[in-house]
């Protein structure tokens, strides 16, 4: 598939956004499921009492106590999925690669989680902001991401470490883990990261199972390439 092509990629794209509203709905029909059952559960005590006890109404406290704490994760996901969705307004701004990597990875929960795979991070919290396409660079680190995913054993670990070198930004994406074999196919053929990493005026390599992204800050020789 030639990748130079725009209809190309954005189909690819789509799919990408796909997997992410599908694991979105996931984790927001869960935490719903969680608040109607903790509502159904203070509606069975004040209706099986009378009168209520102190015991009864601490219970049902720390009840609504859950179901705020639940609303307010909803409420989290939400802002996390409409800041992902405005992230593709733009093809370039100026952004946080800690923060872009964060809401890939909490909208990536569900999907690791069918796996019992967790996903850690190991941020460099003194990096600079980098002006480039975050959404393209969000699809570059999810199918990266997706791959480990297909090729890992249950109850392994995904790390992405970010962290600053010599004019440069770089985000390693580490499985630690066994490997499994599969014949699943992902969404994101070879070439797409290639494209994606030229794109982004950066590089890619593999060092052992490790991926490493490497990408130009402001003031170095390849911020601007496109």
């Amino acid at each position: 598939m030639e990748f130079e092509k725009d209809r190309d990629f954005r189909l690819l794209q789509l799919s990408f956004i796909a997997r992410i509203l599908s694991s979105f709905t996931h984790e927001v029909k869960n935490h719903l499921a969680f608040i109607k059952e903790s509502a159904g559960l203070i509606g069975d005590i004040m209706e099986s009492k009378k009168s209520l006890s102190k015991q009864d109404v601490q219970q049902n406290l720390d009840v609504l106590r859950s179901i705020r704490d639940q609303i307010g994760k909803t409420s989290d996901l939400c802002n996390y999925l409409n800041r992902f969705a405005h992230r593709m307004d733009k093809p370039l701004s100026t952004f946080g690669v800690n923060e872009t990597l964060e809401e890939l990875l909490v909208l990536l929960h569900k999907l690791a989680s069918q796996k019992r795979i967790i996903l850690e991070r190991d941020f460099d919290k003194n990096l600079p902001a980098i002006h480039s396409d975050p959404a393209k660079l969000q699809f570059l680190i999810f199918c990266i991401i997706e791959e480990k995913l297909r090729g890992l054993d249950n109850h392994s670990r995904i790390i992405v470490k970010s962290a600053r070198s010599s004019g440069s930004i770089t985000i390693e994406v580490i499985p630690r883990g066994n490997s499994v074999e599969t014949v699943e196919e992902g969404i994101c053929p070879h070439e797409i990261c290639q494209y994606l990493i030229k794109q982004l005026g950066g590089s890619i390599s593999q060092e052992a199972e490790e991926i490493v992204v490497t990408l130009p800050v402001a003031g170095s020789p390849f911020h601007n390439v496109p």
